[in-house]
Order: C-alpha cells, then sequence, then structure tokens
C-alpha cells in the first residue's frame, strides 16, 4: 500500500511537472527593444554622434577614459509570449543571462524575480545591463561612443550581440531549468 501511494504521488509530480514544463516551453521569447542606455552616465537616447555630446559630457567620457572605467548600462527588454493556444500560464521564477559581443560573453546575470505568462498575452522581462566597455575594446571616448551607440541599437554596426537566457520554473518536484538556451541576436527587434 505504500508504494501505491509513493508511485501515485510521483506520478501525480511528475504530470505536473510535465504540464509546467511543456507551458514554458510554449512561452516564445523574443527581442523586443533596448532602453536607458548611458555611457559614462551620459544618456544616449538623444545622441546619434560624437557631434552631439555636449562639452561637459565630452568632460566626462574622457575622465572615463583615462580612469579605465567606461561603463554602459543599458536595459534590454525580453517579450515573452505564451500563444494563446496553450491553455496553462506558465510561471518563469528565474532567468539566467549572458550578453556576448562577437560571440564572447560579456557579462552574466540571473533574474530572480518571478514573471507570469497567461495564454494569448506577451509579459516584458527587462534585463539590466552593465559592464566596462574599456576593458572590453579600449580605445578613445569617441570610439567607445561610437560603439556604444551601435550596441544600443541607434546605428550600424559590425558587432554581433547576443543575450543568451535559460529560464527555470517551478513545479511540486522542484526547480527545473530550461534544457537548451535561447539565443536572442539584438540587432534586430521583434525576430
Amino acid at each position: 500500500m505504500r508504494l501505491i501511494t509513493i508511485l501515485l504521488l510521483s506520478s501525480v509530480i511528475g504530470c505536473a511537472s510535465t504540464l509546467e514544463l511543456a507551458a514554458m516551453r510554449q512561452v516564445e521569447f523574443r527581442f523586443d527593444r533596448i532602453s536607458d542606455a548611458q555611457i559614462a552616465g551620459i544618456h544616449l537616447d538623444s545622441l546619434h554622434s560624437a557631434a552631439d555630446v555636449s562639452a561637459l559630457d565630452l568632460g566626462r567620457l574622457t575622465v572615463a577614459v583615462a580612469s579605465k572605467d567606461v561603463p554602459l548600462d543599458l536595459i534590454v527588454h525580453v517579450t515573452g509570449q505564451n500563444p494563446a493556444t496553450n491553455k496553462v500560464t506558465a510561471r518563469m521564477i528565474a532567468l539566467d543571462w549572458s550578453y556576448l559581443v562577437d560571440e564572447r560573453e560579456t557579462v552574466s546575470g540571473r533574474l530572480s524575480e518571478s514573471y507570469v505568462f497567461p495564454p494569448g498575452q506577451s509579459t516584458d522581462v527587462p534585463v539590466v545591463v552593465t559592464f566596462n566597455m574599456f576593458r572590453l575594446f579600449g580605445g578613445t571616448g569617441k570610439d567607445l561612443l561610437n560603439t556604444a551607440l551601435a550596441l544600443a541599437g541607434q546605428r550600424s554596426s559590425s558587432h554581433t550581440v547576443t543575450l543568451r537566457l535559460i529560464p527555470s520554473i517551478d513545479t511540486p518536484a522542484g526547480r527545473i531549468r530550461y534544457p537548451v538556451a535561447i539565443s536572442l541576436d539584438l540587432a534586430r527587434a521583434g525576430q
């Protein structure tokens, strides 16, 4: 009798885990946009070239380059779309991510906030990315500014930028990590 109870309980937990994993696997993740991009505290949203930088901001960038600490801060917005045909709400409890430039991991992190993906709805998942551009690219303030503008999606670039995602879901059997990383090309929104 005890063995039958254990087998039935394992079966129920296994079915629930399978349903949750199946629901999460149907969620499509897409790159939406980049927002709040800054280099060394200089907001990039209104800049298109080095000529648009004020004297004060140019001085700030020069000091950052001299100290070899030129932070690039941006938010990558990822949209998770659970298809309407999926009748189960998917729930992500964590997201491991890696930001790659030219196939080289620049920075990685983990979102520990839970996100739900109801059937037929899109959910915004903001990923905050921060790294020292000088360490990765070196160069002058103008070069770094132009690269930052390209990474922020405000000008064309020869760099490939990828965001890799590994979602985790909570199930009655415990946490399950998505079995395969999802790679998003950050050069194309809505891909």
